[in-house]
């Protein structure tokens, strides 16, 4: 099984749950509008703020998993459970955003390296009027959408595909696949649960990636790479690898 097989299980019940739910839709990118691109330093001011996503007074899920199955992932499909923002009459929204990536050539070598690749990837978009407020290591995100963006119509539609497109580019990356739920606070909570296990996951391999003494007795994460045969196969490449460069 893959690292993240059993979340995307968890994912898709909770969907299959909700399907037939009159504020579900389900959208292909390629049929989204294109929308223009601004950059890092394009701020939304709380004055200017139509809306908030996942703000730190609501309930915010986000996390990124990957898998080689490539019939886990529906290639540009754009889920959205709740309504969208333009047709959002609320300031404070519950948010969550679950990203899956069919992948390939994953090893113990390069997961981590791989895995920050496509972190860095997912926050490097930037549609004119949307500001990415507050990114958390608790697998939460907060983010503002501005006056003039809702009102031009901007939707979360636009944020899925250039998810998608930014991903897609990466060349290991073979489909992208966008869930984003605003239903409610008990339906981004219902989510919560499998994004803290992926953080439990991902904490343990930026943990392996970043420090050189991988002491496992003393490290918070041990349980997590005890349980998860991949964290164990990638703990043991990457001791091995630090003791064949310092003998």
């Amino acid at each position: 099984m893959g690292l993240f097989d059993e979340h995307i299980a968890q994912i898709r019940k909770f969907i299959d749950s909700r399907r037939q739910r009159p504020d579900v839709s389900v959208v292909a990118a390629a049929d989204v509008p294109s929308w223009p691109m601004g950059d890092s330093r394009s701020l939304v001011l709380s004055s200017d703020t139509a809306v908030e996503l996942g703000s730190p007074k609501t309930a915010s899920t986000a996390f990124l998993v990957w898998t080689d199955n490539t019939k886990a992932v529906s290639h540009g499909r754009v889920t959205l459970i709740g309504p969208d923002i333009p047709e959002e009459t609320r300031d404070l929204v519950p948010f969550g955003k679950i990203i899956l990536v069919n992948v390939s050539g994953f090893d113990e070598a390069n997961t981590y390296d791989r895995f920050r690749e496509m972190e860095m990837a997912k926050y490097d978009i930037h549609p004119a009027g949307y500001m990415m407020r507050a990114v958390s290591q608790y697998q939460r995100e907060w983010s503002r959408i501005s006056k003039k963006a809702k009102t031009d119509g901007f939707s979360l539609l636009v944020l899925g595909k250039a998810l998608i497109e930014k991903l897609s580019a990466l060349p290991y990356v073979h489909g992208v696949e966008v869930i984003f739920v605003t239903s409610s606070a008990d339906d981004v909570t219902a989510l919560k649960a499998v994004g803290q296990s992926v953080g439990e996951i991902t904490g343990a391999m930026n943990k392996m990636g970043e420090e050189m003494d991988l002491d496992c007795d003393a490290c918070e994460y041990s349980p997590v790479c005890d349980s998860v045969s991949e964290l164990r196969k990638m703990r043991n490449a990457m001791q091995k690898k630090k003791t064949e460069n310092n003998p």
